[in-house]
């Protein structure tokens, strides 16, 4: 699974594309993070027949469906970028920090993301859609070594919902004390896949369910999560190694709004979050711990970081809110009522 210095070409043969957008964690404001940007898939029209020859047979049109899609046994580019706005570009992230990449349909084995290169202020990746339904995109880098200083690893924790942190920095007397950190960054994605024309058994993504990744920590929806609309409420959990985080903090970036919402997990690691626009809706969270001398024998970035912080993200697409049902007609032998006469 592991794309560490992957390099090469990528081949784009449906001309879509995908951004996974990590951001370092740097700041109160920087999160990691993937999103996907599919168009809808369009079948086209028939050519027209030539004088004298058989009418060409009407094509087998792809179901209407009101989010982007991909056409199975297609690829398409897959963007990875570092930045501190989303949804804009940052820089590139190096190929050689890609620990693992996924791209999961159904319930099928994960297939890596391939032959990832820097392309100005992306890293570029190819993503081959070998199936239909739900497909779930993920990115894991690899553990990084970094030092954040007092104040702003102060930001991050209280933004990060991390008051046993921030409890034991001041029992030790280490609020101005800058932090040495190992950052443990993942993020996940979703597309939906459709099967080829005149399948004979098609699968519909809107129906696909979210199943973790075995990321160290990740966001898991706990609807399809394709057809969100505005209007519904989203449920997701929050799974640290796999388990549920009762009381983690997460941050929504939902459309419309400049900061972001912060809600608390419950005992089982739920989050429910009303969806009142529509638009890129992004979801966040962070875990961080005090390293032990058992962390120090993990490698090198651990020998001398006294935090381990991971962050993650989900990315999502919120549809406009469903159309009214259209009223009923009354049926043709009914009468209407006659109007009562005054008296």
């Amino acid at each position: 699974m592991s794309e560490r210095g992957r390099g090469g070409a990528v081949c784009a043969r449906a001309g879509l594309a995908v951004a996974l957008v990590a951001f370092a964690a740097q700041g109160s404001a920087a999160e990691t993070w993937l999103y996907p940007v599919l168009p809808q898939s369009v079948v086209k029209a028939a050519p027209p027949a030539r004088r004298g020859a058989r009418p060409a047979r009407a094509s087998v049109r792809a179901p209407s469906l009101p989010f982007p899609t991909a056409l199975s046994g297609d690829s398409s580019f897959v963007e990875l970028t570092t930045g501190e706005r989303f949804p804009q570009p940052g820089s590139a992230v190096s190929p050689e920090r890609i620990d693992r990449s996924f791209v999961r349909l159904g319930t099928g084995r994960p297939m890596p993301l391939t032959s990832a290169k820097v392309d100005g202020g992306v890293t570029r990746l190819e993503a081959t859609w070998a199936g239909q339904g739900l497909a779930t995109l993920g990115i894991l880098l690899a553990p990084e070594a970094r030092t954040m200083e007092a104040g702003e690893f102060e930001t991050f924790l209280r933004n990060a919902g991390a008051t046993a942190a921030l409890t034991e920095r001041a029992k030790r007397k280490e609020t101005k004390k800058a932090a040495k950190i190992v950052a443990v960054e993942g993020a996940r994605a979703f597309a939906g896949v459709l099967a080829p024309p005149r399948s004979a058994a098609p699968f519909d993504p809107a129906v696909g369910l979210d199943e973790p990744l075995g990321l160290p920590l990740e966001i898991v929806a706990g609807v399809p999560p394709l057809p969100l609309r505005a209007g519904t409420t989203l449920s997701v959990s929050v799974l640290l190694d796999g388990k549920p985080g009762p009381g983690a903090v997460v941050r929504a970036y939902v459309p419309g709004s400049d900061a972001p919402a912060i809600i608390a997990a419950d005992a089982n690691g739920v989050v429910s979050l009303p969806l009142e626009n529509e638009g890129r809706l992004l979801l966040a969270t962070a875990a961080v711990r005090r390293t032990g001398k058992a962390d120090r024998a993990r490698g090198e970035v651990w020998k001398k970081a006294d935090w381990e912080v991971r962050q993650t993200t989900l990315a999502l697409l919120v549809l406009p809110r469903a159309p009214a049902p259209a009223p009923t007609k009354a049926s043709k032998g009914a009468r209407a009522m006659p109007k009562a006469k005054p008296r």
